[in-house]
Order: structure tokens, then sequence, then C-alpha cells
């Protein structure tokens, strides 16, 4: 083979992925010729974008011309709403000149660079240093490519990779040269193919870029992209989303983004994203997973129940209860669908406000002076309600520094499935020796559930502060109702999710196997799998690669998805059995899974 050039074979270290085997990825040969550097447009019409007011929480279709003058969407003056802050201040570059819609309307769009070309970070650190600087040459980032060169004139051996742990879906890396501004290197997942629809999600950062949200998307190629990777920022920790200011925080940036990004007519008819991919990713299972689901032990480990057609029927009893006659159906919001907070940054350290006077531990079990008026806190509780429904200017200033990043998972979905889906992250611990434990016993209590609620059914309403009060009131109440009626498709999806995420589906998972991808500068990798009984490991090449967070943690190569999954549908099960919607009897127990699902 002309210009091949033999890889030296490395070992690598076997990852195990829910006790299946694991296997390793040998490069083999390669040979080169010139990649181009190619254009994605992502365009959409923002005449077809509608924001819809739900303040009364139902869905009213009369009333979405209204709602985009309320919520001040395109800046115009008279709004009765203050216009929506900037969420990062990052955007993608917005194309010049618009193309035409069907009826004439200007249509907005981005373009984005791309080149077809894969990133295989199973590679050994030499040739993976390689392919990421060829990559970021050929998409011309700003300050990583040479011009006049075919090829990238850095030095791969100075290039410094950074293993982000805390992701569960994708490979992430912090990409980092000596007086060059640091990269965030995103390499998709093997199974994000069934679980993300990479098209939809393009679109969905091309309508954000046009609001100033999210880091800057530099170039994508073809399992992956890089972004910018927003200096001197710090992710949240689990400890951080329980502190009672940040909560309030978060509660408000979580109501613009919401009510900030219109949805397209599409979605509204869609309805909630969440039941359509669940429904979706089932079908996968009885398509490419026929074989994994007629073992009954695999839905017992994994789903809790006897077999497969028992967690369907549950499945089926409570879509038909969650959309039963006697219930209004929530309308659907722009949702992030993944507000855990390793996707919470701060970009700045939130300095303290003046109305930040009196001291709230994490818990919030006591606040000096005594509510004015009533609320629905408990009647012991000493919660102040002003002081989370008034903020001062000053302390809401301080919001922008919140960024929420990663919107892989977004789309249209109820503002209770959004809502419960973060406050269920409080249950889990990703940095931490068991990071798939689900700990029923962390979720938030009534208290720190309220005043997240408070804090979002009050922010961005109008009117005056009695007629305020009594809104929120019962916005807070229906919200808080709406959560733990949604709550079990939080723990569903995530549960589906993670056994199609493990890879356990994969037909060839335990078979030899050999695949040819293309690299970054034309170059093709044959690649041979190899069951983990025919290769010896070390951990010679690993050892070159840093990671963000020493010790346990989760990493998307090693994360226990069947465990995650068990500990998840428990969760689901024990709602859905104490709301009376499942016997008991319909699946398998956890007694230390129970959540309050009390109603106010």
């Amino acid at each position: 083979m002309p210009n091949s050039d033999k890889y030296t074979p490395t070992h690598r270290k076997s990852h195990s992925r829910s006790g299946s085997n694991s296997s390793s990825r040998r490069p083999s040969m390669t040979r080169s010729r010139s990649s181009q550097r190619l254009i994605r447009t992502i365009s959409f019409d923002r005449n077809d974008e509608i924001a819809i007011d739900t303040s009364d929480n139902e869905l009213d279709l009369d009333k979405v011309n209204d709602s985009l003058a309320k919520l001040n969407v395109d800046g115009e003056s008279g709004a009765s709403a203050p216009p929506l802050p900037s969420l990062s201040g990052l955007k993608v570059a917005i194309g010049s000149q618009n193309t035409k819609g069907q009826d004439g309307s200007s249509t907005e769009y981005i373009e984005i660079p791309y080149v077809k070309a894969t990133i295989d970070s199973t590679l050994p650190q030499e040739y993976l240093r390689k392919d990421i600087i060829n990559v970021a040459h050929i998409l011309r980032i700003p300050k990583w490519y040479s011009k006049n060169s075919q090829q990238s004139k850095l030095d791969p051996t100075k290039v410094v990779l950074t293993k982000i742990s805390g992701a569960m879906t994708n490979s992430i890396f912090r990409v980092e040269y000596a007086k060059l501004p640091s990269l965030l290197l995103r390499v998709y997942g093997s199974n994000n193919d069934t679980i993300i629809d990479r098209d939809y999600e393009l679109q969905v950062l091309a309508r954000l870029s046009i609001r100033n949200i999210g880091p800057s998307l530099y170039g994508c190629f073809e399992n992956g992209r890089f972004e910018q990777y927003l200096e001197n920022s710090t992710t949240l920790g689990r400890d951080n989303i329980r502190d009672w200011k940040t909560s309030q925080r978060i509660a408000r940036r979580m109501k613009e983004l919401h009510f900030g990004v219109p949805l397209l007519r599409s979605e509204i008819e869609l309805g909630a994203s969440c039941w359509v991919k669940i429904a979706k990713w089932l079908e996968i299972f009885e398509t490419e997973g026929k074989d994994w689901i007629a073992n009954d032990d695999n839905i017992k480990e994994a789903f809790r129940c006897e077999n497969w057609e028992q967690f369907k029927r549950n499945i089926h009893t409570y879509h038909e209860w969650l959309y039963s006659s006697g219930k209004r159906i929530p309308p659907v919001v722009f949702c992030h669908n993944d507000a855990q907070y390793g996707n919470l940054l701060f970009t700045a350290p939130v300095v303290e406000t003046s109305d930040s006077t009196t001291h709230v531990d994490s818990s919030a079990t006591s606040i000096s002076s005594a509510t004015s008026g009533t609320s629905l806190f408990p009647s012991s509780s000493s919660v102040v309600v002003d002081q989370i429904i008034n903020p001062t200017r000053q302390e809401q200033s301080q919001d922008s520094k919140l960024v929420v990043i990663d919107f892989e998972y977004a789309g249209p979905n109820p503002a209770a499935y959004d809502l419960a889906n973060h406050l269920s992250e409080w249950m889990h611990d990703y940095s931490g020796a068991k990071p798939y434990k689900c700990a029923a016993s962390s979720y938030p209590n009534k208290e720190q559930v309220l005043n997240f609620l408070y804090s979002y059914a009050s922010h961005l309403q109008g009117g005056g502060r009695e007629s305020r009060k009594i809104n929120i009131d019962r916005d807070v109440k229906h919200l808080y109702n709406a959560i733990i009626r949604w709550r079990a498709t939080v723990q569903l999806f995530w549960s589906v999710w993670a056994v199609l995420q493990s890879g356990t589906l994969d037909k060839n998972k335990d078979t030899g196997d050999v695949e040819e991808k293309e690299g970054p500068n034309g170059e093709v990798y044959i690649i041979k799998t190899e069951n983990e009984a025919d290769v010896s490991f070390s951990r010679d090449s690993d050892e070159e690669l840093s990671d963000a967070a020493d010790g346990e943690g989760v990493n998307v190569d090693t994360f226990d998805y069947i465990k995650y999954c068990s500990d998840k549908i428990a969760v689901c099960w024990s709602d859905l059995a104490g709301l009376g919607v499942v016997d008991e009897q319909a699946y398998i127990k956890d007694p230390d899974t129970t959540l309050d699902v009390s109603m106010l």
C-alpha cells in the first residue's frame, strides 16, 4: 500500500461496561489523501417560531401572538416583562445573508465548518493528538490553523489533553496548547445514533445562537465537534445546586430558557419529546434488542420487572394515567432536559449582594425572620417568601454568571418535566465511588423544592406585588403537583436511555470485527475489534492522558449503565406505586427508593 504507515502495536487498558465483556480497538494501517473543509448550513424560518403564554398552565393557541409581545422575544418595546437577558453572552457566528422562506420571509441560518473525518478517542495518544490538531487545522479554528499549509504546523507532543469526567454520553476533552485558546472536544459515544438526532441538535444550536445562548461552535466532524472552552469557568458540583441562593438562580435561568426560546410549530405538534423518544427507543428494543429482551434475567436486572411484557404494561398504564381525560395536558416549552450540575457553570464568582443579609444553610431549616403572610411552605417553616420572589436587581444581575451548556437532549417538553429532571439530579453523585447510584434520600425536601419553585414561578412575572403573590401561589402549587406526576417519566427516560447507551443491545459486542474509518487528512484507519480474552492489556497509552478529576467518578467508557438503569427505574416504580398507578406486585421493589408523593 503506497504511503502507508504501520502503527506500532500499542496495548490499551480494557474497559468494562455494565458487566459485559470489554473489547479493545487496535489501529492497524493508514494511508493519506487530502481532506476538504466543507460548510454545513443550518437554517430555519423564524416566522415558524411560536412563543406560548402558559401563565394559566393551559395551552391556548389563541394567546400565541400575544405571548411574543409579553416575552419581548424580538426586543420590541412596550412589553410588560423586562427584556430577557443573554444566557451566556457567547454565540455562533450568524450568516451575513439570509435566504428566503417559502412565503418570502427571511430565514435565519448559521454556517458550520465541517470535515468528513472521524476522531477515534481510543487511539494511542500520539496519534490522537495528531488527529486533533489536523482536524482543527482543516476546520480553520481561529489560532489553531496554519495559513497556506495543507497540514498543521503545531507540534502534537505539545498538545495537552484533559479528559473531563462526569460525561455519560460522550467523551469530552479540554485541548490545550501554549499561547492558544483552549478548545472543548466532544467525541460522540458509539451508541449515540439511536439516542440523539444530531441534525435536530444542530438546528437547536442554530436557534440558540440567534439568542446568544451557549458557547461558540467552531466546527464539526463525523463523530463530534469542537466548541469554545469557557476559560475560568467552574462546573457546579452536587453541593452547589443544594445551596439556597444558587438553587433560586438555577430556577430563574431555567425560566428564561423555557420562555425565551420559542418553539417551532412542528415541535408543538410533536408534544412531549420525552415520550416520543421513549416510544422510539422501545421499538429499538423489540427489533435490534429482541434477543436481549427475550432473556427475563436481563429485564429483572435492568428494569426490575419479571419480563418485558410486564415492563411494557407498566409503562402503558402510566402513560394512560398521565394523559387521562381528567387531567389538564400541560403545554410544552423549550426545555434543556439534562440540567444536571455538570451542565451548569459559573463563568465568574457570584458576588454576595445587599439582600443576602440573612444566612440560610443548604438545607434551609431556618431563616431568622418570620414569613410575611401565608405561603405553601409548612406552617413550621420560617422561610420569608418575599425574599425569594422579590430578589433585588443587583441579585438578578449576577444570574448571567450561571451558564447552561450541552443541549444534546434539548427539545419540547412540559416545564414540569424539565424541573423534575433537575430536582432528580440532586439524588446523584457522579464524582463518588458509586456514580451510578440514585440516592432517594438526597432528593430535595419540601422546603428546598418550594424555594426552587417560588423563584421559578415569580421570575418574569408582571403585575402588582399582591396580585403576583396570589398567582405565584397558584402556579407553584400546580408545578409542585405536576412535578410529582412527571417525575417517574424522568426516571423511565434515563433508564431506557442507559441500556441503549451501554451498548448491550449491540449484536456484535462479543465478536471480533474489522472496520475502516477515515482520518482527518483522508488517511484510512483499519480498526480491528477483538475480544478481551484474545488480548493482553497494559496502561501504557492511557497514562499519558490526564483527567480533570482523579480517582472515582463517571467515565463514559466504564460507567455501569445497567446499575444506573436499575436504580432509576426503582424510583420510577416507587413513585407510580405511591400514586396508585401500578400495583406493588407489578415490579421488583427496592425499599430504599421511596420518595414523597404527597401533593399540595
